[in-house]
């Protein structure tokens, strides 16, 4: 896990994939377009992390062999980002402040709804 910012990471973010395929997770600032958060994630491990508040677009390089934040897998590298900004926020109720997180998973879920699109290296 690296991060790029200073904010406290209080949010709860969980990661789930199947084996096979290994990734490298971005969470990329909505607005300013700065990458936050970078995950890397090993296929049919989940990750559980903590992120700073936020609205962000998850990005993803996926790929079987890692050669390196350079080349990360390779020529088979495949891009993509989800088409939703997750909203990482906190929330008053009237039971007390609850932390908004979100769990994601990198594999074709029946009746999901995690829509993703492929983009380009110079996307990522």
């Amino acid at each position: 896990v690296e991060s790029y910012v200073t904010q406290e990471a209080i949010a709860p973010f969980e990661i789930r994939s199947s084996p096979g395929t290994n990734y490298l997770v971005k969470l990329v600032d909505a607005y300013s377009n700065k990458d936050v958060l970078r995950v890397f994630v090993h296929g049919g491990s989940p990750v559980n992390v903590k992120v700073p508040l936020g609205n962000y677009v998850v990005k993803y390089a996926a790929g079987q062999t890692w050669y390196g934040y350079e080349h990360l897998f390779g020529k088979q590298t495949a891009y993509s980002k989800a088409e939703t900004t997750f909203g990482f926020q906190k929330e008053v109720t009237t039971e007390g402040t609850r932390i908004n997180g979100y769990t994601i998973t990198l594999y074709t879920v029946h009746n999901g709804n995690l829509s993703t699109q492929q983009i380009q290296k110079h996307e990522f």
